[in-house]
């Protein structure tokens, strides 16, 4: 629709809008949010937005369970996957204010995966669990400081300690009581440095003075603002470690991603369930990554030291090592809708609204008119913006242009760093793939 007839459409609205007030026997627009067979709301609060509300599958099973504080914002959701069988999946628990206070994630045979603590909007803690063993990651002021791990036989640990001024992480690795590594690196994780992928345990790194060959990449990746079911930035914030494993995500948030990378978690915990569609946007700049590929000699004998003695390899080094690192930097934003109209039309009008309000925000052009404002404000939208910067790990709300031209140039400002760990698997070191 070009803007001529966008803007008449507008006009129109406005006009017909102008008439009903005068003219009580002229229909009403409906903004009502009324229950159906899928989405069926438990309570609302008196101005008519939603209390509490879940969304069922034609057999009536739950695939999402919510309620909203009555400023709009996310007090409590449920996540249901129906791979392989029926489960929560997700669960977080939010504060008035939008801060998050506790997740957790779910396995399909109903166990706890992993679960973080927030403070002040922070994580404080995250937990850890699988078959190998239980790991605690701890943080102060959403910075990492720690990660402990105890294996599940309780025969082995290994501790890594940051140091954020001094630059580095200190490991330990202690097996039936006995101190067998202790080492220090480089505060952040790069090429060579090893994992644990099934807690994402970072351990001592193996190879000798590991050098990665650079290549300058400068390419960039944008899309503008548009509809899509929810607000998932997995193709848009690509995972931070992507392991060699191989791993499909079932559920409609990709959660192993959760694990490692703040922002990832952040979005999808902010946006667990959409009533209709959100509004995306990204950037991603490449500007460059560096490969690794151990000497053969130090792979040779790495292999013979895995298949010696494969439970003391893994417990000091893991099962998989960075390969690649990719540089660059990415932002991400979202224009999320709550308590949307069940008419259609009215539902058309407040998306079309939200549109342009987005817009507007971006460029400074078209702005409401206070007649379209006080429609989109039958309803709560919010636009909001994210990046790898800790600022903007939590989301930056924006409400014009000014909002947005202050934080693009933080982000313009900033460096590039580190924006995905590319791993590979130490039982494929000989052959080198």
């Amino acid at each position: 629709m070009n803007n001529v007839m966008f803007r008449s459409l507008l006009l129109a609205v406005t006009v017909l809008l102008s008439s009903c007030q005068k003219d009580d026997s002229f229909p009403q627009t409906d903004y009502s949010i009324e229950s159906n067979d899928y989405f069926q709301i438990s309570s609302n609060y008196p101005n008519g937005w939603i209390k509490e509300a879940k969304r069922v599958d034609n057999l009536e099973n739950p695939y999402e369970e919510f309620e909203y504080y009555e400023n709009g914002y996310i007090k409590s959701a449920k996540i249901y996957s129906s791979f392989p069988q029926q489960h929560v999946y997700m669960e977080v628990s939010r504060s008035e204010d939008n801060k998050p206070l506790w997740s957790k994630y779910y396995t399909p045979e109903g166990d706890l995966w992993f679960e973080t603590a927030y403070e002040n909007g922070l994580a404080s803690e995250k937990k850890v669990y699988s078959e190998k063993g239980f790991s605690v990651y701890t943080y102060e002021e959403g910075d990492l400081i720690s990660v402990e791990f105890t294996s599940a036989n309780n025969s082995g640990t290994s501790s890594t300690i940051y140091n954020k001024t001094e630059g580095t992480r200190a490991v330990t690795i202690i097996k039936d009581g006995a101190t067998i590594l202790e080492a220090v690196y480089p505060y952040t994780e790069s090429i060579g440095a090893a994992i644990l992928t099934n807690n994402q345990v970072p351990l001592a790194n193996p190879f000798a003075n590991p050098e990665g060959n650079y290549s300058e990449i400068s390419e960039a990746f944008s899309h503008n603002a548009i509809w899509q079911n929810n607000a998932n930035p997995i193709e848009d914030v690509p995972q931070y470690r992507d392991f060699y494993e191989f791993y499909a995500p079932n559920n409609t948030f990709a959660t192993k991603f959760a694990v490692s990378s703040e922002l990832y978690q952040s979005i999808i915990e902010q946006y667990p369930v959409t009533e209709d569609q959100v509004l995306t946007l990204n950037y991603r700049y490449k500007e460059g990554s560096s490969d690794f590929l151990p000497p053969y000699e130090e792979r040779l004998s790495l292999t013979d030291e895995m298949e010696q003695d494969p439970a003391l390899f893994e417990l000091k080094y893991g099962n998989e090592y960075v390969e690649k690192v990719h540089y660059g930097k990415i932002l991400y934003m979202v224009g999320a809708l709550r308590n949307v109209p069940t008419n259609d039309n009215a539902a058309n009008e407040i998306k079309n609204l939200a549109r342009k309000k987005m817009n507007f925000i971006i460029d400074g052009d078209d702005q409401l008119t206070a007649e379209e404002q006080e429609v989109l404000d039958k309803v709560w939208f919010e636009v909001k913006f994210f990046s790898r910067l800790k600022a903007h790990r939590n989301g930056i709300v924006l409400n014009n242009s000014d909002d947005y031209n202050a934080v693009i140039q933080e982000f313009q400002d900033s460096e590039a760093s580190i924006i995905q760990l590319e791993y590979a698997a130490f039982e494929h070191m000989i052959s080198g793939n």
